[in-house]
């Protein structure tokens, strides 16, 4: 009697295997997306007065102003480097506020307009490791409160050094 038992029970859960096998893969439920999102506006007013001020600046001396740019377009983690994706997954989410770049569109500078925000523990944080990424991988990037010409000097006058002595 036992063995009879062992039998039915063997041919059922063979029965629900060949069952589960059968059975298409579950479809992903599609979620509505009317409703769901909202437009947000692409810069602060603080930001769009800061990027109207900068390209005002940048086309004088023939820059192209690039604004929220995503840290992965600007870096990239060491391919087949053993914490790959560690790597990407800590930069691939963060932007800086502006990239300025020369007529041939390499980067002369990287901007980060540092408001009230910038202030706090966490993004204090956050601005030192991107900073080092930015910096250990060659870029020159400027934390500014305020978007003057005397602001900016500094990069100009690094740039105009640099291309007296030959050197860009």
């Amino acid at each position: 009697m036992k063995s009879y038992i062992y039998i039915v029970i063997i041919l059922l859960v063979l029965i629900a295997i060949e069952q589960a096998l059968k059975k298409k893969p579950k479809e992903k439920t599609s979620l509505p997306i009317a409703g769901a999102y909202q437009k947000r506006w692409l810069l602060s007013l603080n930001e769009k007065d800061a990027y109207a001020k900068l390209k005002q600046i940048a086309d004088q001396h023939g820059q192209t102003v690039f604004v929220k740019v995503r840290l992965l377009d600007l870096v990239e983690p060491i391919s087949g480097h053993k914490n790959y994706k560690s790597y990407l997954y800590r930069i691939q989410a963060k932007h800086v506020d502006f990239v300025l770049c020369s007529a041939k569109m390499t980067v002369d500078a990287i901007i980060e307009l540092d408001d009230n925000s910038h202030d706090t523990k966490n993004r204090q944080d956050r601005d030192a490791f991107i900073d080092e990424v930015l910096t250990s991988t060659g870029y020159r990037i400027l934390h500014l409160r305020a978007i003057t010409e005397e602001t900016l000097q500094p990069l100009y006058a690094q740039t105009q050094t640099a291309a007296s002595t030959g050197k860009i």
